[in-house]
């Protein structure tokens, strides 16, 4: 018999499925899958407060429970999808002994039950991923793992909906932090779905030490509040971009570039309550527009970022190294030649304050509403910077990626970044 003619959709099993895993935690009220006949569950929750692991037993359980079953896990890229649904501490391999993870198989990698059933792991960071799905064959139940990071959400979701059609009642389930772009809206407020919430501190299994440290950093902040609370924050008033302007700018590849550049905004202090150290690399086009590559920001000690800048340095063959010199001074020079003396790095000084040197990078985006055309883009989606990008406004202190990418922006696009003579 074929998984396809294997299943129906039963109440009596699969209301919910009827299977734990052993030697896990007890659910917590807010990672039970809600009652009655849905479409779409969404569990919006905060960082740590165990939406993974909800929907990895709500999966697991699915594909224990009806023989033959298909599914499909579906991440922003595919390392999100193996890293956090699959190998992760709240994976299903950690749920499931049983499963077997076969990352070649024929049509793409698998993880599969002893009963039959497999599940399809894909990402989705560029529009040729998401043709993956077409091929990915008819479905029984999809599991989207951060959904609203997932830069291609639209057309990804169109196209799993497509092949949804296995069973009874073919049916989604979505684990993310709310994030308010236009697709993930769209689809949160759909017909059939249901959202359940949670808060960082719903879970608690959550080391003290660090849910102390987090809110100190990100209490009372509007990023505190979406990668904490969980909440949906629409576009800030003041801030100097939008998701729409960013979402304009995207593109999937870049042209030709003549110029690269990796800009480095170092933190100002070490140890664990320190900020992350900014790291964003650019890339002049042939066409004259810059285009954001990477963000390989890091919360590491200096000879750790000192690294990966210089391997950033090498991965794009970039000119050079450009780096805020106010809070490190000649530390950031040394931090990098510690690793390779013949990077060629340039210090750039801030005189002027940081609202007066984002403005005219953020104009360099474009408007869509006023028929502004954007001479900056983004290749593919970087989500923690451009929650940053949509979050900030002029007064507030300005976060490290944000800072990288208008000291890198300002260096390739308006020469105005003034070095800071060495003495």
């Amino acid at each position: 018999m074929s998984p396809s003619n294997a299943f129906t959709y039963a109440a009596d099993l699969l209301d919910p499925p009827r299977w734990e895993p052993e030697d896990r935690p007890q659910l917590e009220a807010h990672q039970v899958p809600p009652d009655g006949s849905w479409d779409l569950w969404v569990l919006e929750a905060g960082r740590g407060a165990g939406k993974t692991e909800a929907c990895s037993r709500y999966f697991a359980g699915y594909m224990r429970t009806n023989p033959g079953a298909r599914g499909r896990i579906i991440a922003p890229t595919y390392a999100d999808a193996v890293e956090s649904c699959v190998k992760g501490p709240s994976g299903l391999l950690s749920m499931d002994p049983s499963i077997r993870w076969v990352p070649s198989a024929p049509g793409g990698s698998i993880v599969e039950w002893p009963n039959g059933s497999e599940a399809l792991v894909l990402g989705t960071p560029f529009p040729r991923d998401v043709d993956r799905l077409r091929a990915s064959g008819n479905r029984h139940i999809d599991w989207f793992e951060e959904m609203a990071a997932n830069v291609q959400l639209k057309d990804a979701w169109d196209q799993a909906q497509l092949g949804l059609r296995l069973g009874d009642h073919p049916h989604a389930i979505g684990s993310t932090t709310p994030r308010p772009t236009p697709a993930y809206r769209l689809i949160r407020d759909q017909s059939g779905v249901v959202r359940t919430h949670a808060t960082t501190d719903d879970n608690p299994h959550l080391s003290e030490q660090w849910r102390a440290r987090i809110k100190a950093r990100y209490g009372g902040t509007r990023l505190g509040r979406q990668e904490l609370g969980g909440e949906l924050i629409e576009d800030v008033e003041g801030a100097l971009w939008t998701r729409a302007v960013l979402d304009a700018c995207r593109v999937a590849e870049q042209p030709e570039l003549t110029r690269v550049i990796v800009a480095v905004d170092p933190a100002a202090t070490s140890g664990q309550s320190a900020d992350d150290t900014g790291i964003v690399v650019v890339g002049l086009g042939v066409d004259g527009h810059g285009y954001i590559l990477d963000d390989k920001t890091c919360h590491l000690p200096p000879e750790g970022w000192g690294h990966r800048v210089v391997n950033a340095y090498r991965q794009y063959e970039a000119d050079k190294v450009v780096g805020e010199v106010n809070n490190g001074g000649e530390m950031v020079k040394h931090v990098i030649y510690t690793v390779d003396e013949d990077v060629p790095f340039k210090p750039v000084h801030a005189s002027r304050g940081k609202q007066t040197r984002a403005e005219p990078i953020a104009a360099l985006f474009g408007n869509p509403e006023e028929d502004h055309p954007p001479r900056v883009h983004l290749v593919g989606g970087f989500a923690a910077l451009e929650d940053e990008l949509c979050t900030w406004t002029p007064g507030d202190k300005s976060p490290d990626r944000l800072d990288s990418a208008v000291w890198g922006l300002t260096e390739l696009m308006l020469g105005r970044s003034k070095p800071k003579p060495d003495i």
